[in-house]
C-alpha cells in the first residue's frame, strides 16, 4: 500500500463508527480504535497491553474465545455475538476476525467490529407493546409461524383472554385507569406464565398466551382455570374486581393457523356468553370443518 492508501486506511480506522483493533497471541491488545475507546470507555493507552477479557468483561470474553482459538489457527471470521460490557450496557455487534500474519508466523488478529446495538433495539421494540412491555401482535404472528413449523410431537395450548367490561373502566374511572389496569394485569400474567411459554398483547384489553408442551386438552383447561382465578382475586384496581373471560385451543406444528385463531376466538366468545369470568376449550382436533 502506497502512502496516499495507508493514510486513507489510516483515517478510515481513526474516525469510522465502526470498533477496530489488534491482538497479539496472548489475546493482549495492541491497537484500538477511537470508536472502541468510545464504546468501551477506555482509552487507547489504558487498554493496550491489557487481556482482551479484562476490557470487555469475562461473558464477552468467554462468548467468543472459540472464535479468538479460531483467528489465531489461520482462520478468517465472521459472526453475530452479544455480550453486556463492564457498565452493565448489552452490546450487540457483527465481528469479523482475521489473522495476523509476520513472516510466515501468525503473532495476532486484527478484529473490526460493527455496532448492531441500535438495530437490535429498534427491533426488539417493533415486537414490543409500548405500555405493558409485553410482546406484541407481530411477535405473537411470528412465534405461531415458528411453532408450526416445529416438533410435530408436542402439544401446545393457545389461549385468549379478555378483560370484562374494561369499557366501563375507562368510562368510569378514565382511561388513565385502565392503563394501569392493563399494565397490572401483564405484570401478574408473565408471574405466572413460566418460560417457554409467553403472554402476548394482541389488542385494547385482548391478551394471547401461548403455552408449550402440554400433556392434553385437560392440563391447558386448568391452567386456563388457574389463570382465571389468579387474577380474579388480585386487586388490579382498588375497589373493583377486576375479571378475565378466557377461550382456549389444544394444537400441534402441523396445524392451521387461521382455523386456530378462528376457534380461539369462538372459545373466548363461548365464555363470554356464558357470563364472563369463564373458561372454554374449544374441541382439540382441528379440522375444517366450521368452528363450534
Amino acid at each position: 500500500m502506497d502512502k496516499n492508501g495507508t493514510a486513507a486506511f489510516k483515517q478510515l480506522v481513526e474516525s469510522a463508527p465502526i470498533l477496530f483493533y489488534v491482538a497479539d497471541k496472548n489475546l493482549k491488545f495492541t491497537y484500538i480504535n477511537p470508536f472502541f475507546s468510545e464504546i468501551h470507555h477506555i482509552s487507547k493507552q489504558q487498554a493496550v497491553g491489557l487481556h482482551i477479557s479484562e476490557v470487555i468483561g469475562i461473558d464477552g470474553f468467554n462468548g467468543n474465545l472459540k472464535n479468538y482459538n479460531k483467528v489465531l489457527t489461520g482462520e478468517i471470521v465472521k459472526f453475530n455475538t452479544a455480550f453486556v460490557k463492564l457498565d452493565g450496557n448489552p452490546h450487540y455487534c457483527y465481528a469479523i476476525y482475521e489473522p495476523l500474519i509476520e513472516k510466515g508466523e501468525i503473532v495476532g488478529f486484527t478484529g473490526v467490529v460493527i455496532d448492531t446495538t441500535a438495530e437490535h433495539e429498534l427491533d426488539q421494540l417493533s415486537k414490543t407493546d409500548l405500555l405493558t412491555q409485553l410482546s406484541n401482535r407481530r411477535e405473537f404472528e411470528y412465534d405461531m409461524v415458528n411453532i408450526l413449523e416445529g416438533d410435530i410431537t408436542l402439544n401446545y395450548g393457545m389461549l385468549i383472554l379478555d378483560v370484562d367490561f374494561f369499557k366501563k373502566i375507562n368510562d368510569q374511572l378514565g382511561h388513565d385507569m385502565g392503563d394501569n389496569a392493563l399494565i397490572k394485569l401483564s405484570k401478574l400474567l408473565e408471574s405466572i406464565i413460566e418460560f417457554p411459554s409467553k403472554v402476548f398483547r394482541i389488542g385494547g384489553e385482548e391478551f394471547a398466551i401461548i403455552l408449550y408442551d402440554l400433556k392434553g386438552e385437560d392440563e391447558l383447561r386448568r391452567r386456563a382455570d388457574y389463570i382465571r382465578r389468579k387474577v380474579a382475586s388480585s386487586i388490579i384496581i382498588e375497589g373493583k374486581n377486576i375479571t378475565v373471560s378466557i377461550g382456549g385451543i389444544l394444537f400441534k406444528a402441523g396445524d392451521d393457523r387461521s382455523l386456530i385463531l378462528k376457534k380461539a376466538d369462538v372459545a373466548l366468545y363461548t365464555s363470554k356468553k356464558n357470563g364472563r369470568n369463564q373458561v372454554y376449550i374449544s374441541n382439540s382436533r382441528l379440522t375444517t370443518n366450521s368452528a363450534d
